[in-house]
């Protein structure tokens, strides 16, 4: 199956004591239906996956798909050793998820001889659709070209890849990948008008947690409406410039706590952006 569109990388709301929050995930599903993206991915980056165990991965899942509707899910799965990726691939194959993401295992770094090895033992032992997340900023190593061929070329399962290298020498290189069976989604939000307009099939972007602007920016793309796309482009690129002012994702959150007025918490050792730095991104916000 093609996939396109805006998918979000789905923040995991806590409360004041750090505990998973499941009635703002309600919150954020309902959201995220309502303005319209293709797919949500929990346990994602931005949703702080290394800080969740294992049983908290697999009930946010269950949390997720029993209000996701027709929107499709597809479960990150990433982790240090390869036995958990499966372990969470084959729940997320048992309770319905549509696909999983994953990206080569991290800390220990990987070369490309390790990574086609996880990615093998893991499409191997669950059939469900993969999408390949390549992150060096977190792994500490690049998924190369050839990696990826072989990787596409072996397995009929695997039906994209996210790339957040915001490296576009790199990005154009992956769209000759691209076919009818293969997706390419940029994983940088302030790069989506340039990848779309180089043929890119969608964004994983993490301002959607909070803010439709993305998504209608991807309409407006599709719509052949290049000024609104551009405006749209440029008003993004100011909220990114702002979240980034704390350490990732920790102005996501606050920006998503403001929209919904939540009081929300932030999971050690992540602390909340100070009071200056994070009112700079109110005006980005509309209140629902």
């Amino acid at each position: 199956m093609k996939y396109n569109g805006i998918i979000t990388p789905m923040l995991t709301p806590f409360n004041h004591k750090g505990e998973i929050d499941y009635s703002s995930i309600d919150t954020l599903v309902k959201y995220l239906k309502s303005i319209g993206v293709s797919g949500i991915f929990p346990s994602s980056s931005t949703g702080l996956f290394p800080f969740l165990s294992t049983n908290e991965r697999k009930k946010m899942l269950e949390r997720v798909l029993e209000n996701s509707g027709s929107i499709k899910v597809f479960a990150g799965i990433g982790a240090a050793d390869t036995d958990s990726s499966i372990n969470l691939a084959k729940h997320a194959r048992d309770v319905g998820a549509n696909g999983v993401v994953l990206m080569p295992s991290y800390y220990i770094t990987s070369s490309q001889e390790w990574i086609i090895n996880h990615f093998e033992k893991v499409l191997k032992a669950v059939d469900i659709d993969l999408i390949i997340y390549n992150n060096p900023k977190t792994t500490g190593t690049n998924i190369e070209l050839k990696t990826l061929e072989h990787l596409k070329s072996n397995y009929s399962q695997v039906l994209g890849i996210k790339d957040s290298t915001g490296d576009m020498r790199y990005f154009e290189r992956l769209l000759f990948l691209k076919d009818s069976n293969f997706s390419v989604f940029q994983g940088e939000d302030d790069l989506m008008f340039i990848s779309l307009m180089i043929g890119a099939d969608g964004g994983v972007c993490a301002i959607s947690n909070f803010s439709e602007d993305v998504v209608n920016l991807y309409n407006s793309y599709t719509s052949d409406d290049l000024e609104k796309t551009r405006t749209l482009q440029k008003r993004i690129n100011g909220m990114m410039d702002i979240l980034l002012l704390s350490n990732f994702p920790a102005m996501f959150y606050y920006a998503f706590y403001r929209k919904f007025n939540i009081k929300g918490g932030y999971r050690d050792p992540m602390v909340r952006p100070s009071k200056k730095v994070a009112e700079k991104i109110l005006d980005f916000i509309k209140v629902v």
